[in-house]
């Protein structure tokens, strides 16, 4: 269905390529997933699939792309699209209906879909993702995993044979995640559309496609079955791709004898956290009295956070209550937060997470209740007033940026809060030292993990007293997550208390010392990490995963409670394993 010769491409513009020599074959039906750092190419990957390359962006193009036998050279962009369908990374940027109706119609009129054949098709492509009742919802009041399906219904409506998507869980929480590859996975193998995704979430790949290609600087390191191209884990992990929590547990058992001898690199390939649990099992089984062991409850106990008193207390929400319209709203909000916390939000899309951050430094102001910030009510102060003890980073960074250049921006954020010139330049010298910038770099023409990255730099700048991040991780490469949050973590580390919406379960149990639950504007529940990680019934009721390990754990039973790591993991399993023996 897709083949694809020695293709090279580089941007007008660009210093290098951004392809370098891309040879591979898709089949009919396949189920394709994309994977690599930022900057290794998958988006100019996808866009050469689609057409958009060479026939919206331009530049030098050696190789040839064939879709079903036409060169995408020689196909109009116009034909070529309604063969491949296309959903890219940024939602909004798609949507052109005010209903949803309208935007399934926007694209079918748009190619000239026969009016007869309008309705059935509009019907079809509803019922097909299992949102017939959104049909005339305003687009504005769905959440992000339901707009997502509303674009994806856009697309199936023109019956396309394959579907190229472009980070379709980018911003969304991991239950709706998970609903949009089990829906691709039920058009792939019903309908027989040909899937090429590109995606950050490893779990989600390893769980849902068939085969996976690897990007490293716009090289292809690795294309073949799952199970086969994730024997290559080191491989992976130095082109900066981190590999799902469960292949780095059963990597770790084998490489410390705790795995039968002779074992194929593939027999201990997990893709998810059921399989692992039964690699485990099988590694128990050899322990003659390994069932009496696993049964009793010996696991680790989680602890409470230590109570700490009001003295200390810099943020607090008293019964807030905040309305947009009657679908968005978030009520009696009750929360402390103590100096030098680090808390992270979690819950799922439309939980009313970025309202609560937004609550924090007065963007939004409490229809009922107050929340006071060092003692001021935010209902009483400016937001510039609260910008100079509470910084806030928002999930798209180009909200952010308004200046020329690195240097200029950084400068800017100091100079908006009353610094000296002096003490300015020292600072933006400090931080472009720190993080590595060039000044003179155009904000714009740096990858998205490079612009979140700056944006943070800004804050830091401002070595402000509370930051407040709104999903920082969202868009980035496992290297530029693992840098950023290491930046985040000093920071607390340095008295700085910190407050993050967060989609991602493992950062969570990495770096916040607590966590409030939201759901449906209200919170569900708020304790110490491994305390709410712990708590089934509160995650499920928020419709969360637990992280990956401790999904693990969890299917192995009593003796793994508490269990959150894979050193902790192998810990257990040795200690049982010796119990065993003993017996």
């Amino acid at each position: 269905m897709i083949e694809i010769q020695e293709l090279t491409f580089k941007y007008n513009g660009a210093k290098k390529n951004a392809l370098e020599k891309i040879s591979l074959e898709i089949e009919k039906g396949g189920f394709v997933g994309i994977i690599g750092e930022s900057g290794a190419g998958k988006t100019t990957l996808c866009n050469c699939i689609n057409g958009l390359i060479p026939h919206h962006y331009t530049g030098d193009f050696y190789g040839s792309v064939k879709v079903d036998g036409t060169d995408t050279f020689e196909i109009n962009a116009g034909k070529l699209a309604l063969k491949v369908g296309s959903v890219f990374q940024d939602i909004e940027s798609q949507i052109t209906g005010y209903f949803v109706e309208d935007e399934i119609l926007f694209g079918l009129e748009n190619f000239g879909i026969p009016a007869d054949e309008i309705e059935s098709r509009i019907t079809g492509s509803l019922e097909t993702l299992g949102i017939s009742e959104l049909r005339h919802k305003e687009i504005s009041s769905l959440s992000g995993g339901q707009k997502q399906k509303v674009l994806i219904a856009a697309i199936l409506a023109l019956e396309p044979d394959i579907l190229v998507l472009d980070e379709p869980t980018g911003e969304l929480d991991p239950a709706s995640s998970v609903q949009i590859f089990e829906m691709l996975k039920k058009l792939n193998e019903e309908k027989g559309i040909t899937i090429v995704v590109a995606e950050q979430k490893i779990m989600l790949l390893c769980e849902f496609v068939k085969k996976l290609i690897v990007l490293e600087h716009g090289t292809c390191v690795h294309y073949g079955e799952i199970r086969s191209t994730l024997t290559h884990q080191r491989e992976m992990e130095e082109a900066g791709i981190n590999c799902p929590r469960v292949l780095t547990l059963t990597g770790k058992m084998v490489d410390q004898g705790l795995a039968p001898a002779g074992m194929k690199a593939e027999d201990r390939i997990c893709l998810n956290a059921q399989e692992a649990a039964e690699f485990v099992k099988k590694v128990l089984q050899s322990s003659a009295n390994t069932a009496m062991s696993l049964s009793g409850s010996t696991g680790q106990s989680t602890q409470n956070g230590e109570a700490q008193s009001d003295s200390d207390v810099v943020l607090e929400f008293s019964h807030v209550g905040f309305s947009y319209n009657e679908t968005a709203n978030v009520r009696d909000l009750n929360v402390k937060v103590h100096k030098g916390d680090f808390i992270s939000i979690i819950g799922s899309n439309g939980a009313g997470k970025s309202t609560f951050s937004k609550l924090t430094n007065g963007l939004l102001k409490p229809s009922t209740g107050d929340v006071l910030v060092l003692g001021q009510n935010t209902k009483k102060q400016k937001v510039s007033a609260l910008a100079k003890n509470i910084g806030f980073l928002f999930q798209n960074p180009d909200r952010q940026i308004c200046c020329g250049t690195v240097h200029e921006e950084i400068a800017f954020s100091l100079r908006n809060n009353g610094i000296p010139e002096a003490e300015i330049k020292e600072r933006v010298s400090k931080t472009l030292s720190e993080f590595g910038f060039d000044g003179d770099t155009e904000p714009f023409n740096m990858s998205r993990g490079q612009r979140q990255r700056l944006c943070l730099a800004c804050l830091i700048a401002l070595n402000p007293e509370i930051l407040i991040l709104d999903e920082p991780t969202t868009g980035l490469d496992y290297r530029e997550c693992m840098e950023v949050m290491s930046k985040i973590r000093a920071l607390n580390e340095s008295g700085t208390t910190v407050i993050m919406v967060c989609h991602d379960m493992e950062v969570v149990l990495d770096f916040a010392k607590t966590i409030i639950v939201m759901n449906r504007g209200e919170i569900l529940g708020q304790g110490a990490t491994r305390e709410v990680l712990s708590n089934r019934d509160l995650l499920q009721r928020a419709r969360l995963l637990p992280p990956q390990i401790a999904q693990v754990a969890m299917l192995l039973g009593p003796a793994f409670d508490g269990i959150f790591t894979d050193d902790e993991m192998i810990t257990k399993i040795k200690e049982i394993n010796g119990q065993s023996k003993e017996m």
